[in-house]
């Protein structure tokens, strides 16, 4: 029977979490893509991997090239039977989906003795283990994942780009991570131009700030308040664990061993994760502390902490506005924490070159448009 030899599909190059639609045709020596301007180029049997599509009705996933590689997404398993069509002995490496049928009641009799023993893992087994599983995890494979992390996060939404507001975050983020020895990761914040009051830290030292929530400070101690705590939610590596104990066991295993040929899907499941659920009361009063010492080491008030979170528990915001508490809940028992740990005696904290003019500087997101010459 003669299979259709051009396919619709996705392309990731690997640098970017968006996918290029495009065609896809087989032949026997491997697969034409086309892109959408209208170039093609080959990939080879040689040098394909198949992740995905052993299974019926699940995508189809080929990747070629190291660490983070090029990807190709079909929807249609009927491309392997193409392939084995037309490749011959050269797609011998993929998945047949015409042998699929001989082996179905033995999957279906192995699945039914692996539910109890699966359901087992998911259930005990990993969030039990979240914690030596993230220690584990190489900090080279947490920083490609963070950096995949805050692309899914951003894309689509503008970013604030004014030069006063990015040169006060900077200096504030820089005031925070100079006291720090070793610095493990090189920190970077990004502000999203939406009214959403939240920031989100990503795995690898990824920072997202929301604008609704960076006007919601009244003074850059405010905000090196909830930057500290951010900070330390990387340093902790309370992000990774969150993701750890809620996602794939295919993740966890990519995440062990380093393998970085998945990780446009992963960063997908680790933006979702850190997007929908809230840290534990004992992630957030670690963060506290430790924020609070770092803002303490790097001589800024930390009393902005406790205003700012204060003001974040009475306040009256539209339904989807007030994002930060959901994944941060602020609760009176924190606060009161907090407060044990101001200095008793008068302390002198620095000043920003931009304190008096915060209130300006923050009320402006995109860059001043230059007069015409």
């Amino acid at each position: 029977m003669a299979h259709s030899t051009e396919w619709k599909g996705s392309y990731y190059d690997g640098r970017s979490v968006i996918p290029q639609h495009v065609t896809i045709s087989v032949n026997p020596v491997g697969l034409s893509v086309r892109l959408a301007d209208g170039t093609t180029r080959l990939w080879t049997y040689q040098e394909l991997r198949q992740t995905q599509g052993r299974y019926s009705g699940e995508e189809v996933r080929f990747e070629r090239g190291t660490g983070i590689g090029e990807t190709l997404v079909i929807p249609s398993g009927n491309i392997l039977l193409a392939i084995h069509e037309h490749g011959g002995s050269h797609a011998r490496h993929f998945h047949h989906p015409g042998a699929r049928r001989t082996r179905v009641y033995l999957t279906v009799l192995a699945a039914l003795g692996c539910i109890p023993i699966v359901y087992g893992i998911f259930t005990w087994g990993i969030p039990s283990l979240a914690q030596p599983i993230t220690a584990a995890i190489p900090l080279s494979w947490e920083i490609q994942l963070g950096q995949f992390v805050q692309q899914e996060v951003t894309t689509g939404k503008p970013v604030c780009n004014n030069p006063k507001l990015l040169h006060a975050v900077e200096a504030i983020l820089t005031a925070l991570t100079d006291p720090i020895d070793p610095l493990p990761y090189g920190f970077q914040v990004t502000v999203v131009d939406s009214p959403i009051i939240n920031a989100m830290a990503a795995p690898g030292g990824y920072v997202m700030i929301f604008r609704g929530l960076l006007q919601d400070t009244a003074s850059p101690e405010e905000f090196a308040a909830v930057l500290a705590h951010e900070i330390q939610h990387v340093l902790l590596r309370h992000t990774m664990h969150l993701i750890v104990r809620h996602v794939s066991m295919a993740f966890v295993i990519a995440a062990l061993s380093g393998d970085a040929s998945g990780m446009v899907s992963y960063a997908l499941q680790a933006a979702q994760t850190l997007q929908t659920l809230s840290y534990s009361r004992d992630a957030e009063n670690q963060a506290d502390e430790q924020g609070f010492q770092l803002l303490q080491k790097a001589g800024i008030n930390p009393e902005g902490m406790l205003t700012f979170f204060a003001k974040l528990e009475k306040e009256q915001a539209p339904d989807g506005v007030l994002r930060y508490l959901s994944t941060h809940p602020a609760t009176q028992d924190r606060l009161a924490h907090l407060r044990l740990l101001l200095p008793s005696a008068a302390t002198t904290y620095r000043t920003f070159p931009f304190q008096s003019e915060w209130s300006d500087i923050t009320t402006h997101c995109e860059a001043p448009l230059k007069a015409p010459s």
